[in-house]
């Protein structure tokens, strides 16, 4: 039998319900038409399960995959999980760094499926080609890092790599994460809580196989020249320094950061307060990095005095200091540090944390809230007790916190009395913090996310222009149109065709396990063609530039057709209620909101560039054969979720 390089070449099975471990050989043809992680991932998914699954049932999946890349040198430590979300009801998919994805791949397998449940609480325990289910009614119960400090004990290893829930797993909040490397979060959708629904706790894993790889001389070569490229960009002088947070220097003066639940962009003292250079000289001791990653963009913290002197964590992003700051009212940044700590120990989702937190507020200060309603809390903006508070209450499900633990737009469901209208969602899922409604290509972007509203799912920075190092001339040439990097303008040549490029872009770049940050995507000079040499050298197989924008746009297809089959149509893909009617009221692109009709043109054009029905969003059954999906097209076809011409 052939050799597989960077890929292990084995699937790891196992069947809760009735304790079956089962291993099988990965199909090749797979990851010549998928690559790995995501984009293989989706494929099984669509496969495993049938269109009626109740997301909390035994008879949905995890499945964890790895990519070809996973574990070599580089920005490479990383995962996918995908499942059917119990936050949307749609494709349910995270993808994560840390250690975990590679120690995975290290004990032998690339792909990790889950199904059914166990009869009572039980943990994994993955040890190469030993694997146990463990009874963890000892710590059913604990937070996440709690219960990683116990299996590591009990393993006598403190270097085993857990990946586990918290009690918001446990209880079944909606959004609630998978975490793994203590802060690093597979956080989006719920998949916390699909593994609470099954009463697995952790997943314990020690490898000690390695990676094997077709021309180890060329993978260290090719590292170095990428090592070259990204070090010597004037863009390396503040990630790894700064990391995420550094974002709010660039991104709030734009107009981008959304204040007091999307109701406006701007608040006196927020960079000098909550900025990126704030973080690193009050309270980084010093930097993290995933596996085996130069870029270190991850931090180690300290709070030196206030209410919450003395905490200590690791792991601080941008969309968390604007989940649990700005949006929130707050400017305080040891609330903040000491916040996210409890979300990466409970396993919250930072994003949908504060959208939740954010709505109740907004809506006890319309008056659509009482006091009968929050447990006789008064919701107040900035209030950093009641922000811990609230957290608190969401992980356990407890008084007002057990319905901000279904998010938000479930959460306006359940009240009424108006309150949908002040949800800011997409496809049911509370959007990364962006303010969309002034760049219209970003608003398409996320409309059109296979997962909901996202900015990692394709996010096309060069509408943001000069703030990462854009050339318009370049873009221009690239996407057809003067007007890609004008935020304003709905612009039906140009944006649709740099929103596919990129979505395109991330799919395979989610599929080789790379991180985005060491790409183009944050505009390093790391793309199609580098991807190319780098899978050649590591895997023995030759993907060309063009086979792999085919494998991005495959990876789409495959993704819109898993939403499809539930129901998920063209008005999926449409602004709600909010972003349609509320305007930006002030910063530099006030008075900016979603018209319906300019938004549908931009969709129009953006399902003909898709090869997709203009009308429906459909796909056409020429482009899935031709794209080599045949089987999916005649599924869809049984749906009447298929456009034949």
């Amino acid at each position: 039998m052939k050799d597989w390089f960077g890929w292990v070449g084995k699937v790891l099975d196992i069947d809760l319900s009735n304790r079956k471990i089962s291993v099988y050989p990965l199909d090749r043809d797979l990851t010549k038409c998928f690559i790995g992680g995501r984009g293989i991932n989706g494929r099984m998914l669509f496969s495993l399960l049938q269109p009626d699954t109740d997301p909390l049932s035994p008879e949905n999946v995890l499945i964890f995959g790895t990519g070809p890349l996973t574990g070599t040198p580089g920005a490479t430590g990383r995962f996918n999980v995908s499942f059917l979300s119990p936050a949307t009801g749609l494709l349910g998919d995270a993808n994560s760094g840390g250690h975990w994805g590679p120690e995975l791949k290290y004990a032998g397998y690339d792909f990790l499926i889950l199904r059914g449940k166990a009869d009572k609480p039980v943990y994994i325990e993955i040890q190469d080609d030993k694997v146990y289910i463990r009874d963890a009614a000892d710590i059913w119960g604990l937070n996440v890092w709690e219960a990683t400090a116990s299996i590591r004990r009990k393993m006598k290893d403190p270097k085993v790599q857990v990946l586990a829930i918290g009690q918001a797993g446990e209880k079944l909040v909606r959004f609630a994460a998978i975490m793994s490397s203590l802060s690093r979060a597979a956080a989006r959708c719920g998949g916390g809580a699909v593994m609470g629904s099954k009463n697995l706790k952790a997943i314990a894993v020690k490898g000690s196989k390695g990676v094997k790889v077709a021309d180890p001389t060329g993978v260290i070569n090719k590292f170095q020249t990428l090592y070259k490229a990204i070090t010597t960009d004037y863009k390396f002088d503040f990630y790894p320094r700064y990391g995420t947070p550094i974002l709010t220097e660039g991104l709030y003066p734009l107009g981008l950061m959304p204040i007091f639940n999307w109701q406006q962009t701007q608040m006196e003292g927020v960079v000098e307060r909550l900025g990126g250079t704030t973080f690193v000289d009050k309270f980084v001791k010093k930097s993290r990095s995933c596996h085996g990653c130069f870029l270190h963009c991850d931090h180690y913290y300290h709070v030196p005095n206030g209410n919450y002197k003395g905490t200590e964590g690791p792991g601080l992003e941008y969309e968390t200091v604007v989940a649990f700051g700005p949006r929130l009212g707050n400017l305080d940044f040891e609330t903040i540090l000491y916040m996210n700590n409890l979300a990466n120990q409970h396993g919250l989702d930072t994003i949908s944390t504060g959208g939740s937190i954010s709505l109740a507020i907004d809506l006890f200060q319309q008056g659509i809230l009482t006091k009968a309603d929050t447990d006789g809390m008064e919701l107040r903006w900035g209030d950093s007790d009641l922000l811990v508070k609230l957290i608190h209450k969401i992980a356990n499900r407890e008084g007002i916190g057990n319905l901000l633990a279904e998010g938000p737009y479930w959460m306006a469901q359940q009240i009424g009395r108006g309150a949908e209208k002040h949800v800011c969602h997409m496809k049911k899922l509370e959007p990364s913090l962006v303010e969309v409604r002034g760049h219209k290509a970003i608003a398409l972007a996320f409309h059109t996310s296979t997962r909901g509203g996202d900015h990692l799912r394709g996010q096309p920075g060069a509408e943001i222009g000069g703030f990462r190092g854009v050339d318009p001339k370049i873009m221009e040439k690239r996407f057809g149109s003067p007007d890609v990097g004008n935020p304003p303008v709905y612009d039906v040549v140009g944006k649709p065709r740099m929103v596919i490029w990129y979505q395109n872009f991330a799919a395979v770049v989610d599929a080789m396990e790379m991180c985005k940050f060491s790409t183009y995507w944050s505009r390093f000079p790391v793309e199609f063609e580098e991807f190319s040499d780098l899978l050649l050298v590591a895997t023995g197989v030759k993907f060309s530039p063009d086979d792999l924008l085919t494998i991005g746009e495959r990876i789409w297809n495959v993704e819109k057709a898993f939403n499809l089959r539930l129901g998920f149509g063209r008005e999926s893909d449409l602004p709600c209620e909010k972003l349609q009617n509320e305007t930006v009221k002030d910063g530099p692109l006030a008075g900016e909101r979603l018209h319906l009709d300019k938004f549908n043109n931009l969709l129009d054009s953006y399902y003909i560039m898709r090869g997709w029905d203009q009308h429906t969003g459909r796909p056409k059954r020429s482009k899935l054969e031709e794209l080599k999906l045949g089987d999916i097209a005649d599924e869809l076809a049984r749906y009447g979720q298929i456009v034949d011409e």
